[in-house]
């Protein structure tokens, strides 16, 4: 299990390099593709040694090798964060067919939640094609699942649809409090958690209304300034992904009556 742990750790940090492009390119409608990574600042083209994740950060004591520009934090961030998710999605589920959307759904959020919180926007490019994969995949691994506790094929649909139907709602009764792009956020979510979206959608609302509050008691933003939601979704996510199974059946364990 070790080798195959050490392999998604250095999977998942030359995903975080891919990962830290699209977060730069795709907001500003650029190609992920080409040109090859380059310093935004001089737009001279990395060299391959300069390009290794998370060792390239270090031996260039974070600034470019011939401008001397400093190197956001923020990209050996992603390539360490994806990394060590992806680590733990190999520890919860194993080589099973789950894992694979699993690092899926996981590379995803980690964008969404960077660009959502610098651009206060969820892209379209990246939510739907990863959406249509999600829900195609798990009721694929249902159908094919043996074990009978596994969640029935229709649950995975079902709760991408409603999910983004509930968040659909509140956009009409409160069109300044989200955007589509969180309807649609919160239908791949569903596509891909099933029942578990419920404790991840929780989990998201409870953690911006906590950073909104104290915000707002901070002094940093008032009651009508936007904050967005996007990145308390890709957190409250995780948890489900993780432990959405564990944290249900503990909620519902609450409503257990004792016996006499």
């Amino acid at each position: 299990m070790i080798p195959t742990l050490i392999l998604l750790f250095v999977v998942g940090a030359v995903t975080g390099s891919f990962l830290n492009v699209c977060i730069y390119r795709l907001p500003r409608r650029e190609s992920v593709i080409a040109p090859a990574s380059h310093c935004p600042e001089c737009d001279r083209p990395l060299n391959w040694y300069d390009n290794i994740p998370l060792v390239s950060y270090l031996a260039l004591r974070g600034k470019c090798r011939r401008c001397g520009t400093s190197i956001p934090v923020r990209y050996p961030l992603v390539e360490l964060l994806n990394a060590v998710l992806f680590v733990l999605a190999g520890w919860r589920f194993g080589l099973t067919a789950e894992l694979f959307p699993a690092l899926l759904l996981i590379s995803t959020l980690i964008v969404v939640f960077f660009i959502d919180l610098e651009h206060y926007i969820i892209p379209n490019i990246v939510v739907l094609p990863v959406a249509a994969v999600g829900v195609t995949a798990m009721v694929a691994i249902s159908l094919s699942a043996t074990d009978p506790d596994f969640p029935s094929w229709w649950t995975f649909p079902l709760a991408g649809v409603a999910s983004a139907g509930f968040f659909f709602l509140i956009t009409l009764i409160f069109p300044k409090g989200m955007g589509m792009g969180d309807v649609k956020l919160a239908g791949m979510l569903g596509f891909f958690l099933g029942r578990s979206v419920t404790v991840g959608l929780f989990l998201g609302f409870l953690l911006g209304a906590l950073v909104g509050i104290g915000l707002i008691a901070a002094g940093r933003k008032g009651r009508k300034s936007r904050v967005p939601f996007g990145p308390f979704l890709a957190v409250g996510a995780l948890a489900a992904l993780f432990f959405g199974n564990e944290l249900m059946q503990l909620y519902l364990g609450l409503f257990d009556s004792p016996e006499g």
